[in-house]
């Protein structure tokens, strides 16, 4: 008699956000819990604990062998929840819910203002040819994917400015969500004070979340706010 065996689910969490978004912080939290591990794609910490990237790029280097190579990764990561963060990853979001149906997403919403002034005012070799236009462009490419997301229902959805802002009942509901313990959540938090788990220069700004303020002239920040109205609203309705 043939024995049928239930196929294992993947423990995997992606992450999706707009560049600039807090994606990076985020993922630094979580990389600092015991029972989650990043998928990075074969880098690793230095010595002093710091990666060269938090993302893995797999779905942009890779896209042929990504489902292949994350499951295996996840196959001999039993037991964790396996997080992956490529922003780039959000519009190949049809992508990897076809490869990964159960996998719990995780949606990080910020400010559209401020995601473009740090677009705009970033020291970043990725962004050293974005003037405003081109950094609003960007946050509307990104938003229509994370709208569809959100509409699905089926990522948890949180905003930047309100884990800057209360960090531990944040960062608490997205551990629950995962379904860790979040028994070290104050350890956590302090190891990620104002900072990331990245090396890169330029990948956590130390800045207010309402920076844009004193960055951007009245002028600029009316145009980026008349070019996006329905961006802004989106953010809003989950803050």
């Amino acid at each position: 008699m043939l024995k049928l065996f239930k196929k294992q689910k993947e423990e995997v969490s992606f992450i999706f956000g707009c560049p600039r978004g807090g994606t990076t912080w985020l993922w630094s939290l979580l990389e600092s819990h015991q029972d989650i591990i990043p998928f990075t794609n074969g880098i690793e910490k230095d010595a002093e604990g710091y990666y060269a990237t938090s993302e893995s790029g797999i779905y942009i280097k890779q896209p042929k062998k990504a489902k292949k190579i994350m499951s295996s990764f996840c196959k001999n990561n039993k037991g964790k929840i396996i997080i992956e963060k490529t922003p780039l990853h959000t519009l190949r979001y049809n992508v990897i819910k076809k490869d990964f149906p159960n996998s719990k997403d995780i949606v990080i919403l910020r400010n559209p203002v401020a995601i473009v002034n740090s677009m705009y005012t970033s020291n970043m070799m990725a962004f050293e040819n974005y003037d405003i236009d081109k950094s609003i462009e960007e946050v509307k490419k990104y938003f229509s994917v994370l709208s569809g997301v959100i509409n699905a229902k089926t990522a948890h959805v949180i905003s930047y400015e309100n884990l800057l802002k209360d960090t531990k009942t944040e960062f608490t509901k997205v551990l629950n969500y995962l379904n860790v313990s979040a028994e070290n959540v104050d350890a956590i938090i302090s190891d990620n004070k104002n900072k990331t788990k990245v090396s890169v220069s330029g990948a956590y700004r130390k800045g207010q979340s309402d920076s844009f303020k004193n960055d951007l002239s009245k002028g600029q920040i009316l145009l980026i706010t008349e070019g996006l109205k329905e961006e802004i609203a989106l953010f809003n309705q989950h803050l």
